[in-house]
């Protein structure tokens, strides 16, 4: 990768560049990209799922968050890249090039970006922050250094019928037209992967883990034109677009020159955090005046699960209760009798016993299978380990994992005993739940934001002078994006308000540096509690069929209302799997919850 960086470098002096810019996003600012657009991997060779990357011609840095800095410091080690930690105090990318560029001692500085690859709103940060530099908008600037650059996916694009998405495209359709007409809006530009194969029903096998077409919609109140591979649609597909609406197929690429011709009419509806630099910029050029910049109606009505939505969820955590619970007890008894599971032997099997079901369609992420030490990278990935490790009949073992089901998406954490724990893991290991738990019980009012509730989760930690770095709680798309917005349980402020139908993580951790990491993670979904004189209520409704391993409890520190929770919680999954489960693992499953 030290090549790839170099070759960057000396193409930036051919250029005229002093600094690049590496988003290592995609022009729809997705979390998770197709090959195609792993730049950031290219460039510096780390593989998280966030950064950007700031090279000028003699250096190169990384900026990521918490989740990623044990990870960022291995996988940049000889790389040439630095790692700049995103933190409370530290600077942004943004405003470290404003320094840089006030101590060169140049009356100008040049900075080049892909602009397909940045929102709009980044790039306007960056404009702010460095009024006297010239921002070079430069598409696809990698392509003479990525040689053999990846196509785009050729995956066929299916779709998701009214059985499991309980809405169809046509209705859809309507409510959002509705939206844009109060909006004096003609026209719609959806750039998310995420809310264009909700919107349309559709889904694909584009991005790995994320079953999404990559592509971009243009909504009109009498017409719909998608911009994608038309390889990728089968008559049957174009079909039923043609018998939902006024329905337009045309190139993924051919885009930016449909928009310089297109007559935005009374206004267009876009989204400048989510809509590419270089799309927005032709837009703004002919018609800054119609431009309507807000978040797309889209997104709030795709984070509101429907009834059908809904049970699907439900019905695929019950999938994932059986799996796990069969997983458990293969591992426990694996590790015990002496057999040689490695990490990555064990992620294996967790993903096999998934696809035993036949609503399977693949994994929702990849599996972080952490043991020991290695569990306190929040987002560790043994595949890219410098050492294979081994589970051994001691300590803690973590596993972060999920599937997409033809019903719904899963994401569940258990950090389980593989044998004995010292206190200080039997006391993590409760601290953890204690805050769990303090989220499972919430009860509040409408109108509540995420970042009100993240203190109800690390209040138990805070007591004890203990905190983690990451996000308390995201959304997870149904069979789409296990990460899903708008609303989010983190520290820093977030506005979209919790309102019946979001599904949300419940995920608190701990991570010892060299010795373990603990977290558990439940699946929430918010649901209306009660209405009296003072307001409307709201409460979470836990859907996740895991079982709660209590052989490990330092019990001492957990109320009875907690142990009670637990028990109850237990219960539930009990009652719910052994069904489906038999005898022996019933007898099993009794045994790690009692």
């Amino acid at each position: 990768m030290r090549y790839s960086l170099e070759a960057l470098q000396t193409y930036m002096k051919r250029w005229g560049w002093d600094i690049a810019v590496v988003s290592g996003s995609d022009p729809h600012g997705s979390e998770y990209t197709p090959q195609r657009w792993r730049l950031r991997e290219f460039i510096t060779g780390f593989t998280g799922s966030a950064g950007t990357v700031v090279v000028t011609q003699n250096s190169s840095g990384l900026w990521t968050d918490s989740r990623y800095f044990l990870q960022a410091e291995q996988q940049l080690a000889n790389s040439g890249s630095v790692l700049h930690k995103e933190k409370p105090g530290n600077q942004t990318w943004s405003e470290w090039i404003a320094e840089y560029c006030a101590t060169q001692g140049k009356e100008h500085v040049v900075i080049g970006v892909d602009g397909m690859c940045h929102s709009y709103s980044q790039i306007d940060e960056l404009k702010r922050s460095c009024p006297n530099a010239t921002i070079v908008s430069s598409p696809d600037y990698i392509d003479p250094i990525w040689t053999d650059r990846p196509a785009l996916p050729k995956d066929k694009v299916w779709i998701l019928g009214i059985e499991y998405a309980g809405t169809g495209a046509a209705e859809k359709l309507s409510a959002l037209r509705k939206v844009m007409a109060r909006n004096g809006c003609s026209a719609a530009l959806i750039s998310d992967l995420m809310q264009i194969a909700w919107l349309l029903n559709i889904r694909s096998n584009d991005v790995l883990h994320t079953p999404v077409v990559i592509s971009y919609c243009l909504v009109e109140q009498d017409r719909v034109v998608l911009f994608a591979d038309p390889d990728k649609f089968s008559t049957d597909i174009l079909d039923y677009f043609g018998k939902t609406d006024n329905f337009e197929l045309h190139s993924y690429y051919g885009i930016s020159d449909y928009l310089k011709e297109y007559n935005v009419g009374d206004g267009i509806m876009l989204h400048s955090k989510t809509l590419n630099y270089h799309l927005y910029s032709i837009l703004q050029s002919k018609c800054p005046d119609r431009i309507v910049d807000m978040e797309m109606p889209v997104n709030m009505a795709k984070a509101a699960k429907n009834p059908t939505e809904i049970s699907g969820f439900r019905q695929a955590y019950l999938f994932d209760g059986i799996a796990q619970t069969r997983f458990f007890k293969w591992l426990e008894e694996s590790v015990s009798n002496g057999k040689k599971v490695s990490e990555a032997d064990a992620a294996a099997k967790m993903s096999s016993l998934r696809a035993l079901n036949p609503q399977y369609i693949d994994d929702s992420f990849g599996t972080i299978s952490a043991y020991g030490a290695n569990g306190a990278y929040p987002h560790y990935d043994y595949s890219v380990a410098k050492k294979e490790t081994y589970l051994e009949p001691h300590g803690l073992y973590l596993i972060d994992s999920g599937a997409h089901y033809r019903c719904g998406t899963t994401d569940i954490t258990r950090t389980v005993p593989l044998g004995e724990l010292t206190d200080q893991e039997r006391f993590d290991y409760t601290i953890v739940l204690k805050s769990m738990i303090g989220l499972s019980m919430a009860v509040f009012p409408e109108h509540t934001a995420g970042a009100r509730l993240d203190c109800l989760m690390r209040e138990p930690m805070w007591r004890c002078r203990l905190n983690y770095g990451h996000g308390s709680g995201h959304g997870v798309g149904h069979l789409l994006s296990v990460h899903e917005g708008p609303q989010g349980i983190r520290q820093d402020s977030n506005p979209a308000e919790f309102v019946p139908g979001v599904v949300m993580s419940n995920e608190p951790g701990i991570y010892i540096e060299g010795k373990h990491g603990v977290r558990h993670e439940n699946m929430l979904l918010c649901v209306e509690d009660c209405r009296n004189e003072y307001g409307t209520w709201f409460r979470f409704d836990t859907i996740t069929r895991t079982y709660i391993d209590t052989t490990c409890l330092a019990c001492g520190i957990l109320s009875q209302e907690e142990l009670a929770w637990i028990r109850d919680f237990n219960r539930i999954c009990i009652e719910e799997l052994s069904p489906y489960l038999e005898q022996s693992e019933i007898e099993w499953l009794l045994t790690k919850t009692k």
